[in-house]
């Protein structure tokens, strides 16, 4: 019985993280705009997201691959640049911002958009402060 209840419940595990990860598709995107640091670079692999668009509300996981050289530590994070002047700056949350150290390595960053813009992952000095170089990505157009 207890064997049966362990199977149960992982069962069910696995079917919510698949669940909650079958909402995202893959979205075709093109990169913009990048300006870093000697040695720095993000290259960004796969944007997944509940809506091709990008549009706000959309939930969007992008992974890729970095070199860090510039600095010894960083913060690594996803966000979208506000179009029009913002009221009031949004909180991170732990999916969208990442600590690295000077190397090389992959990431995984997720957010939901939650104002028109330009998305982007960039870094920025690991106590804070102005970006230090990063690449903006949109949708491909339709062909």
């Amino acid at each position: 019985m207890k064997t049966l209840l362990q199977l149960l419940v992982g069962l069910c595990l696995t079917a919510c993280v698949a669940f909650g990860n079958a909402e995202l598709s893959s979205v075709p995107f093109v990169v913009g705009k990048q300006q870093f640091k000697a040695g720095d670079s993000i290259v960004i692999d796969q944007v997944l997201a509940t809506s091709p668009r990008l549009a706000v509300g959309t939930k969007v996981t992008v992974r890729g691959h970095y070199q860090l050289a510039s600095t010894s530590k960083a913060r690594l994070g996803l966000y979208v640049t506000h179009r029009s002047p913002a009221s009031t700056a949004a909180a991170s949350t732990k999916s969208q911002v990442r600590q690295v150290e000077s190397a090389t390595g992959s990431f995984e960053l997720s957010c939901e958009i939650a104002h028109e813009g330009d998305p982007h992952i960039s870094f920025y000095p690991a106590a804070g402060g102005e970006s230090l170089g990063g690449v903006y990505f949109s949708p491909a157009p339709k062909s």
